[in-house]
């Protein structure tokens, strides 16, 4: 009887132990049932994520092209099921570079999708981008300052559409923006009464420029009238690299934003308009940024000019059948050095219905207007009115406009109605200045009633320009000012008229200036 009941109870131990084997059977199951299906998702997620950033591989090679010298290359014709592959990293990307807004406005769509596969999963991704040339019509590395009462500078967008369409680009620097004086005008459209400008295509009330039917009507003295959104911005930039500290109050890495002599850094449009007496400076807003530092390479355009022979008969006639710096295949070429160029100018100003084209290139400093040597002669009168057709003048040092006289570089196929013959021109470099020994390469207008300015394309500088009184600068195009001393402007309009009207295809020949994204979107 006993050992029955101890065989029973023996018995009725095994039962715990089925049912705690049971549970842990169940759980360790389920484990390995949810273990099999975090495996599966961390495969699958593996995959898409190494399909996003092969997609994004594809979209950076996109963007390199478009910084390069022929971003109209870059254009896909066959979308999307002609466009070949390209592997990366265990993937393939596909991608699609459109003109956006048509090949007239400078702007681009770039799609590019990847697939990628990780441990047996395949997955695609897609992303898009809406870029285009970074919008500055102004910018300078140094102090981008105007001075005087009398100081005008235009910054309008160029083939509006309506006001604000498209949008005015903008002034920036690395080190400070600097109005001198409170009666300074920037973007002031017909406050109290309407100002006309005279440009080569015209006279035109100040808010044309703008693409206003009829003159805008708004409070001049409110801080931040309505006006206000049709304008560009105020861009305090700092470079992508080696940032330096400035000395403005606060201190900043940003560049600052000051009025007269001050050290107070701005930060506000209202600030600047109200507190501090602007009230003839109209910008949208004041921003803050970090941007790659931008240059243009001189080779190309040197290269250009020896390949050059359209003024083979001027320099003939000029004596200067052979530049001293031409190659062997192109003897009558356009590299002068300074005295060959000086050359040129007296021989136009005795037979001023000559003129000079394509890519001019001199190696040394020039000067139009005025009195020079030429050939070791005595002072002979220069040009005063130097004309460069469908072309580029580069100059090796400083070039100088003595009073009321006119330089005027022009690409009229911008005018064309046909992109094929119009984007080509509009990429153009009309003016580019490099150092040369002592002469740091910088543009002075010495000012005149009669001085003007006229140009299509960027002007580029390696030590800035400076604008003198009553001086006109007429440009289609853009402005990039490098500096060789940070103590001296990038841009100095000193009571002169500054019009602007903004291309943004003319900033396509500047290094590393870069792409700006207006928009970013993940497709799939």
């Amino acid at each position: 009887m006993l050992r029955r009941l101890v065989r029973r109870e023996e018995g009725m131990t095994v039962v715990p132990v089925l049912v705690v084997v049971i549970i842990i059977s169940a759980i360790g199951f389920g484990l390995v049932g949810v273990m099999n299906t975090d495996i599966t998702h961390a495969t699958v997620q593996g995959a898409v994520s190494r399909s996003y950033f092969v997609a994004q591989a594809g979209l950076q090679n996109a963007l390199v092209c478009l910084k390069g010298a022929n971003p109209t290359g870059c254009r896909t014709l066959a979308y999307p099921a002609a466009v070949s592959p390209v592997a990366f990293d265990n993937g393939q990307f596909w991608v699609w570079v459109e003109d956006y807004g048509g090949t007239d406005s400078g702007y681009w769509q770039v799609t590019s999708r990847g697939r990628a596969t990780s441990a047996g999963r395949t997955a695609v991704s897609e992303v898009r981008v809406i870029g285009g040339p970074l919008n500055f019509g102004l910018f300078g590395v140094s102090t981008v300052a105007a001075q005087g009462a009398n100081s005008r500078t235009y910054l309008a967008p160029w083939r509006t559409v309506a006001p604000g369409v498209p949008r005015a680009p903008n002034m920036g620097s690395f080190l400070d923006i600097n109005f001198q004086d409170t009666g300074t005008r920037l973007n002031a459209v017909s406050e109290t009464s309407v100002d006309t400008v005279t440009l080569r295509d015209g006279t035109f009330d100040d808010w044309e420029l703008y693409g206003f039917p009829a003159r805008p009507s708004y409070n001049p003295s409110d801080p931040e009238p309505w006006i206000l959104t049709v304008f560009g911005d105020i861009i305090k930039a700092q470079p992508e690299t080696n940032p330096w500290l400035h000395s403005c109050n606060p201190s900043t890495m940003y560049a600052c934003l000051t009025v007269q002599n001050s050290s107070t850094d701005i930060q506000t449009v209202d600030y600047l308009r109200g507190t501090e007496n602007m009230r003839h400076v109209y910008v949208n807003n004041v921003r803050a940024r970090v941007l790659p530092q931008a240059s243009l390479d001189p080779v190309p355009l040197f290269n250009e000019a020896a390949a050059n022979s359209a003024n083979a008969a001027v320099n003939l006639a000029a004596g200067v059948s052979n530049p001293t710096n031409c190659p062997a295949a192109n003897p009558s070429c356009a590299v002068y050095t300074a005295d060959e160029f000086t050359c040129l100018l007296v021989y136009i100003d005795n037979n001023p219905t000559q003129s000079l084209a394509g890519t001019n290139y001199v190696r040394g400093d020039a000067q139009v207007g005025g009195n020079a040597r030429c050939g070791g002669g005595p002072p002979r009168p220069l040009a005063s009115a130097l004309v460069i057709r469908d072309g580029t003048l580069v100059v090796e040092g400083d070039l100088t406009m003595t009073n009321n006289t006119t330089l005027t570089i022009r690409h009229d196929n911008i005018w064309s109605a046909n992109p094929a013959l119009s984007i080509p021109a509009r990429q153009m470099v009309a003016l580019a200045f490099f150092p040369n020994g002592a002469s740091p390469g910088r543009f002075i207008m010495q000012g005149g009633a009669q001085q003007k300015f006229v140009a299509d394309g960027l002007i580029y500088t390696s030590d800035g320009m400076e604008v003198g009184q009553q001086a006109l600068v007429d440009v289609i195009g853009a402005m990039y000012h490098n500096t060789a001393n940070n103590t001296r402007p990038s841009f100095n309009n000193n009571n002169g008229t500054t019009v602007l009207r903004f291309d943004p295809l003319a900033t396509r020949r500047l290094r590393s200036f870069g792409i700006e994204i207006l928009s970013w979107q993940q497709l799939r």
